[in-house]
C-alpha cells in the first residue's frame, strides 16, 4: 500500500516543478526550487502523520486505523530517499534517517508500544518552522523579527520533540526491549542531537553577529556625537 503514497509524493512533485506560477512567484534558482518542492512534500508528510497521531493520543482514532496510516510515513521515506540518491547522494544523514524511520515501523515495537510511536511521530511538526526558515534565508527576510520568533519556535520545538522525546523513548526501549530496538533508534537519536547542536550554533552565531553590530553602531553614534 505504501508505493501507492510513494507515487502520490512523486505525482506531486512533478506537478509543482511544472507549475510556472508558484515558480514565478517564489522566484527562486531552479536548484532551490527543487528543494523547496521536496520540503512541502515533507511538510505535508510531516502534518499528516502528526494530526493522526494526535488523533490517536486523544482516542478519537482507534490502533488500527493509526497502523494503517504509517504506510503515509513509508511511502514518503520510499519517495524521499530516491529523490536523495538522485539529486544530493552525499546526504547520508538524511538518507540513514529515512531507512531507520522505514524500517522502524514494521518493527514488533509498533504494535507492542503504539503509544510511544505516535508521541516520537509528533517530532515532524518541526518540519514547517525548519523550511519557513530556510525559506527566508534564501529570500533574504534572516533578519526580520519573523525569522527570529520563528528560528525561537523551532529551537523550542526541536528540544521538546526531538531531543527530549527521543532521549526518553531510548531509555523507555533499554528498560523495556531487546537490545533491537534501542539499537534501531540510535542513529536516529544521535542524528537529533547532531542536527539540534548545528541550529543552537547558528543560532547563537547570528545573535553574537547582531549583537556586535549593535556595540558598533552605538560606537559610532557616540564618536558622531563627540565629533560634532
Amino acid at each position: 500500500m505504501f508505493i501507492y503514497y510513494s507515487l502520490l509524493f512523486t505525482l506531486n512533485y512533478y506537478g509543482l516543478y511544472n507549475c510556472n506560477p508558484l515558480r514565478n512567484y517564489i522566484k527562486l534558482s531552479n536548484k532551490d526550487y527543487i528543494q523547496l518542492i521536496g520540503k512541502i512534500n515533507s511538510v505535508i508528510h510531516a502534518n499528516t502523520v502528526v494530526i493522526m497521531s494526535l488523533l490517536f493520543i486523544f482516542n478519537i482514532i482507534d490502533e488500527e486505523i493509526w497502523i494503517k496510516c504509517l504506510d503515509i510515513t513509508r511511502g514518503y521515506c520510499l519517495y524521499d530517499t530516491l529523490m536523495i540518491l538522485y539529486y544530493t547522494p552525499k546526504d547520508r544523514n538524511m538518507i540513514i534517517h529515512h531507512l531507520m524511520l522505514f524500517f522502524g515501523t514494521y518493527s514488533d515495537f509498533v504494535s507492542v508500544y503504539p503509544m510511544n510511536v505516535s508521541y516520537a511521530l509528533i517530532a515532524e511538526s518541526t518540519n514547517q518552522h525548519l523550511y519557513f526558515g530556510w525559506l527566508l534565508i534564501k529570500k533574504g527576510k534572516d533578519k526580520t523579527w519573523y525569522f527570529n520568533i520563528n528560528a525561537v519556535i523551532l529551537l523550542s520545538m526541536f528540544l521538546v520533540f526531538r531531543v527530549i522525546n527521543f532521549t526518553y523513548l531510548f531509555i523507555f526501549t533499554l528498560q523495556n526491549c531487546s537490545y533491537l530496538e534501542p539499537l534501531a533508534i540510535l542513529p536516529i537519536l544521535l542524528l537529533n542531537y547532531y542536527w539540534f547542536c548545528l541550529l543552537l550554533h547558528k543560532a547563537l552565531c547570528a545573535t553574537v553577529v547582531i549583537s556586535s553590530e549593535k556595540i558598533f553602531g552605538f560606537i559610532m553614534d557616540y564618536f558622531k556625537i563627540i565629533k560634532d
